[in-house]
């Protein structure tokens, strides 16, 4: 157990980070006419992650979860694949990048790396990343809560992103025929 709560510790510190870096290149995307945007989708994605780094050490804890190999190997398997996805995407758009909806009136739309195939793959990623930090020590209620939350907040940041970015000519014609998350599943 010691060594998932390391885990652990080091996936919250990287959030963390990611805010950082969010939160810089927002400020620096401030400099720049951005199209207005409607995203109701921040408070949930929050409140998911809240409830990730709240109710899965519970879960462990208190109902005492261990550590199953035939399912926890797999997850350590899909969480750094996920990791590396959610790292590919996000270094792919470089200052485009935040947590917040952010789009210059001038943006040119990526489509090199992950968005060659799909139009989201850092939440397709952050998606993956809770579940397998979930199922790695069986806490599958939390996974189900979590997955619920991180669903609906998902479901609601695309549409957000999605009615600013389709406002944008290049954006709608790279785009076109994209899957959201899973390629061939649009």
């Amino acid at each position: 157990m010691v060594y998932y709560f390391i885990l652990f510790g080091l996936f919250a510190a990287r959030k963390v980070i990611d805010q950082v870096r969010s939160r810089r290149n927002f400020d620096a995307l401030l400099q720049r006419r951005l199209l207005p945007d409607e995203d109701r989708a921040f408070a949930w994605l929050l409140a998911t992650h809240l409830a990730f780094f709240i109710l899965t050490p519970l879960e462990i804890i208190f109902l005492r979860r261990e550590f199953l190999p035939v399912l926890g190997i797999p997850m350590i398997v899909l969480l750094l694949l996920a990791a590396g996805l959610r790292y590919w995407s996000r270094s792919v758009l470089g200052t485009y990048w935040t947590s917040m909806v952010a789009v210059p009136e001038d943006m040119q739309p990526v489509v090199r790396g992950p968005y060659r195939l799909i139009r989201h793959p850092n939440y397709l990623a952050i998606s993956l990343e809770l579940l397998a930090m979930d199922l790695i020590y069986t806490a599958y209620l939390t996974a189900l809560v979590v997955g619920v939350l991180n669903t609906w907040a998902i479901v609601l940041r695309i549409r957000s992103e999605e009615h600013v970015l389709f406002q944008i000519p290049a954006y709608r014609q790279a785009m076109r025929g994209k899957a959201r998350l899973i390629p061939g599943v649009y």
